[in-house]
């Protein structure tokens, strides 16, 4: 059971915004929606595909510890060079974001330009770390296998 229970969901919300996440936060409304504002800023728009960027979210669930945003999905094996790139990037960003080396950085240089590096730290610091490090304090519980599929698929709509 989460530490502080969500507002009722929205019935005509999709599942992105219906999540107990957003939900939670929805407590406090002003937070709540500058949150989704960057969420959606980082998300969505931008150069980097959504595709990527949602590998990279749910490559730091686990490391990170939200329940929830571990069960919407899993990496998969076939990755292009550069979500693996990303994911190997965001993974050391979760687990010690201090100690990232120039080496580290070169990496990434030899797949992304400077402005695609800024949108993916970006992403990666103030939406899939930031928000899953929110529905770990709060003791997220894990979605089921329907909402994560609706989850997917409102993502899969928007990319």
């Amino acid at each position: 059971m989460p530490r502080i229970q969500p507002v009722p969901a929205d019935p005509d919300a999709n599942a992105v915004v219906n999540n107990p996440l957003w939900r939670t936060m929805k407590r406090r409304p002003e937070i709540a929606d500058a949150f989704a504002r960057l969420d959606s800023a980082a998300r969505f728009h931008g150069t980097l595909p959504l595709e990527l960027k949602e590998t990279v979210r749910r490559a730091t669930a686990c490391t990170v510890g939200c329940a929830y945003c571990e069960s919407l999905g899993v990496v998969g094996d076939e990755l292009d060079d550069r979500t693996m790139a990303a994911v190997r990037f965001a993974r050391i960003v979760a687990d010690d974001p201090a100690g990232v080396t120039d080496e580290q950085f070169d990496e990434l240089r030899e797949r992304f330009d400077e402005d695609e590096i800024i949108e993916l730290v970006g992403f990666i610091c103030l939406v899939a770390i930031a928000g899953q490090m929110f529905g770990a304090v709060i003791g997220l519980e894990a979605s089921s296998p329907e909402e994560a599929a609706e989850y997917q698929a409102v993502l899969a709509r928007r990319s």
